[in-house]
């Protein structure tokens, strides 16, 4: 998507600047957010200054399903929040966990919204991976199948779509078995075909027969005439399922680049749940899902559980390190709070960023 170049204005316009940039579209849709990036003061109404506004920030952001739950970024770009934040972003689809993490680990990328497994795995085997913040701490999706595949037992000796292996898609197939009492690796067969609407094609095409479905590809293939197996949202799972990561490396060397990100993700999920039309819009041009109902029915699953203060839940990471655990038995030696690197957070909560957002 293009990046947005405007510089930002002195300390004490910033207020002004929220209402007078034109966003790449739905200008007059933007409700007002949070003006000053976090750690700058506004200047007294009338006062002059000279000192130079704060140096913009480029950023290498990666994301990692086609997906509502991960549309925040997306929000943040199209609307100028990142740009307000004196963010130069650009930002890469990487199909996967796994690729999405190599990617951080290699320097390719400087933020990742990936969920957490993905990274506690990869922490555990010796990188300097950590969550800084997440936005949805509860496994959502179906398994969705053919219409002869009645129960969960019926799976077996069946092949499975995900988008990739360790994905979030797998993981709803994994849990949806495990919870009906079957070993997910017991005559099931895990086929990466992509995400969105790959897996709805490979279905219909008879490539897999089932397919771990995260919100909206599981309403789509509804429509399509495929049907619930394991409604897994309503299991209540706590889970990571989408998660800001980076390393802790990066932390240390840009801290004014994590604080601006977080600041501009806050204000991206206000956007996300005050402003649905433009959600929406945003969503159908990154998906490529021209589907109404099936976007505006996942876009309301996310908007109830999305979390608005990016707080990681602890029990959250816990369950995925219990998930983890039967292939990576190391894990349990770890705490939970291993896999977090709090700091960000934790300097815009203690600032109240998170309680003026949208004010």
């Amino acid at each position: 998507m293009p990046i947005r170049h405007s510089p930002l204005a002195l300390a004490a316009c910033l207020l002004a600047l929220s209402a007078c940039t034109s966003p790449t579209a739905a200008p007059s849709a933007r409700p007002a957010t949070s003006a000053a990036p976090p750690g700058t003061t506004a200047a007294p109404a009338g006062a002059t200054t000279s000192a130079p506004p704060p140096a913009r920030i480029p950023v290498r952001l990666a994301y990692t399903a086609l997906v509502a739950s991960q549309s925040v970024p997306w929000i943040a770009q199209e609307s100028g929040i990142f740009d307000r934040h004196g963010l130069d972003v650009s930002m890469t689809f990487l199909n996967g966990g796994p690729p999405g993490v190599a990617a951080l680990v290699s320097g390719e990328v400087d933020v990742l919204i990936v969920g957490a497994a993905s990274v506690i795995r990869s922490t555990i085997q010796g990188t300097d991976t950590a969550l800084i913040a997440g936005t949805k701490n509860q496994l959502v999706g179906d398994v969705m199948g053919k219409p002869e595949i009645r129960t969960p037992a019926e799976l077996r000796g069946r092949r499975i779509g995900v988008a990739s292996r360790g994905s979030n898609s797998e993981l709803v197939a994994r849990v949806a078995l495990l919870r009906n009492g079957l070993d997910p690796d017991e005559g099931i067969t895990y086929l990466a075909v992509g995400s969105g609407g790959q897996r709805l094609a490979a279905m219909q095409q008879g490539t897999i027969d089932a397919c771990g479905c995260i919100p909206p590809d599981n309403i789509a293939a509804e429509e399509a005439g495929f049907h619930v197996i394991v409604d897994v949202t309503k299991l209540g799972v706590k889970y990571p399922a989408t998660s800001v990561a980076t390393t802790r490396a990066k932390g240390q060397e840009q801290p004014e680049l994590y604080r601006r990100f977080l600041a501009a993700m806050a204000d991206g999920v206000y956007r996300y749940k005050n402003d649905p039309e433009f959600a929406l819009k945003v969503i159908t041009d990154y998906t490529k899902i021209d589907d109404r109902r099936a976007l505006r029915a996942g876009y309301e699953i996310e908007r109830e559980i999305m979390a608005s203060d990016l707080q990681v839940d602890v029990e959250a990471i816990r369950a995925a390190m219990d998930e983890i655990a039967p292939t990576i038995p190391q894990v349990t030696s770890y705490k939970p709070e291993d896999f977090l690197e709090p700091r960000f957070w934790n300097e815009l909560k203690a600032d109240g960023y998170f309680e003026r957002v949208g004010r």
